[in-house]
């Protein structure tokens, strides 16, 4: 029974290493203690009814935690994590001309301006949206 509890901690190891929430953290521990009790020879029936248990106890007790951990941890990738950013005006934004470019982390992106004022080059702008691979900013 020691090679199945054996089985069973890898699997749940494996299936967390490949997905983006926690699915089977819990059924770690719960392998590793049923393993142990395999072991000291502790009969089947009670290696398993612990696994459980042991699993149960820490889904209820963790999963809460685990979930306000992982939405508070959310930060924005990509182009999200752009918005709030400050950018340094290249090329004056003229929305009525379709013109005008922001640099922003080191690159040059296309600008429109959130309402239809001219921005002068030189000027510092926040982004507030994207649009295409086009940022908005005010």
């Amino acid at each position: 029974m020691e090679y199945v509890w054996i089985a069973v901690l890898v699997l749940a190891v494996v299936t967390e290493a490949v997905t983006t929430d926690f699915v089977a953290i819990w059924f770690f521990p719960s392998a590793l203690v049923a393993m142990i009790l395999a072991f000291c020879d502790v009969h089947v029936a009670v290696q398993c009814l612990v696994f459980v248990l042991v699993g149960l106890v820490l889904v209820f007790a963790t999963r809460p935690l685990c979930r306000r951990f992982m939405k508070a941890k959310g930060a924005k990738t990509g182009v999200d994590a752009l918005i709030g950013e400050v950018a340094l005006v290249t090329e004056e934004i003229r929305n009525i001309d379709e013109v005008g470019e922001v640099k922003l982390r080191g690159l040059c992106w296309s600008a429109r301006a959130e309402d239809n004022r001219v921005i002068a080059v030189g000027e510092q702008v926040t982004v507030i949206a994207v649009q295409g691979v086009k940022l908005i900013v005010k």
